[in-house]
């Protein structure tokens, strides 16, 4: 078949899980164009090559501001995020339409879609955290947007034990026969590497709040004497430390060998990071939010409840006691990992 994939270019979390999936697709020999923009489809572009047509779209462009107020800056950009939508529907129906596709898969992204039968929606947040009227309002917009879609696939566990939380249960205008939940997708393995550094740093996210994060985080780590590795160092905050390598943008070998190797993790409580702990049996980890970023922010307050993993905000960072690895947390076991998520995500589109 031959199928059009969509992936939301806000960080590299949706091009790293869809990547698994198009992996699948690919395999199996049906043929995968894609389509998305910025650092998630240079990354795509990497991993895939020649194997794969490309179309470089932006699609809402989500705001950024280094203060803690994201909320009030993504409701006065949301007229431009409309527009943006408006703009990328427009080029990405042209593209629908010009080349035939069997199937269309979007992750998170909401101009790619056609036939709601062929098309289907990849998404672990069917609601955003907000107060109770805006709540609802947004919503009734995502379950309009989502209503174009066969199915929605949320990347997550059925029942009471799950990770999204509120994100994708308790919903008053979904129906529930049109959610899907397929398991975690982690691009990631567990090995039986040696525990052999004591802290992995993890730098993920978007400017500018990225840069605000890895240097308030190394300002306490420097005063320490265990042995640090900071992932996607910012060139400008490198030092030289007899403790503290920085080892840059990792490809996914290398993101897997530290991850095994590390008896503690710092990092966002991205949806991915968390699907790949699940995956990896990680327990010692200290996540830090996106300041005003209400997915992530719900995220680490629930597991923090649940006991499977600490958090701190970004602008408590002060001493060294926050970063704690002998905390004991249990982490989160999943019901079943990637290689049967990937199993029913076939099965629920019709490619098994």
């Amino acid at each position: 078949m031959r199928i059009l994939f969509g992936v939301f270019e806000y960080g590299l979390g949706h091009a790293t899980r869809s990547s698994l999936l198009i992996s699948e697709l690919i395999k199996q020999g049906h043929s995968v164009d894609i389509i998305s923009t910025g650092d998630a489809l240079n990354f795509l572009k990497t991993k895939f090559k020649n194997k794969c047509k490309f179309f470089d779209v932006l699609s809402v462009s989500m705001p950024a501001t280094k203060t803690r107020f994201f909320r009030i800056f993504f409701f006065i950009h949301s007229l431009k995020m409309y527009l943006n939508l408006k703009r990328a529907r427009k080029i990405t129906k042209e593209i629908i339409k010009k080349e035939n596709y069997d199937k269309i898969i979007s992750d998170c992204r909401y101009d790619v879609y056609d036939n709601p039968e062929s098309s289907y929606l990849i998404n672990h947040q069917l609601r955003f955290k907000s107060p109770i009227i805006f709540q609802d309002i947004l919503e009734l917009w995502l379950n309009k947007n989502m209503s174009r879609y066969k199915y929605v696939l949320v990347p997550d566990f059925p029942g009471e034990y799950n990770l999204s939380g509120d994100l994708s249960r308790n919903l008053k205008y979904f129906k529930k026969s049109k959610i899907k939940y397929i398991g975690i997708l982690s691009q990631l393995k567990k090995t039986k590497a040696k525990k052999d550094i004591d802290i992995f740093f993890s730098v993920t996210g978007v400017e500018p709040q990225k840069s605000i994060f890895e240097k308030k985080v190394l300002n306490q780590l420097k005063k320490t004497k265990a042995k640090i590795i900071v992932a996607n160092g910012n060139p400008k905050l490198q030092f030289k430390s007899k403790n503290i390598k920085f080892v840059g943008l990792l490809n996914t070998k290398n993101q897997e060998k530290y991850t095994n190797r590390s008896k503690f993790i710092i990092t966002r409580p991205g949806y991915t990071s968390i699907m790949e702990f699940a995956e990896l049996n990680i327990k010692k980890a200290l996540l830090i939010p996106i300041p005003g970023h209400t997915e992530q922010e719900h995220l680490a307050k629930r597991f923090e409840k649940n006991n499977f993993f600490p958090y701190i905000k970004q602008n408590k960072i002060n001493t060294l006691n926050q970063i704690n690895p002998s905390k004991k947390y249990k982490g989160f076991k999943p019901p079943w990992k990637t290689k049967e998520s990937i199993k029913k995500f076939l099965k629920i589109i019709g490619l098994s």
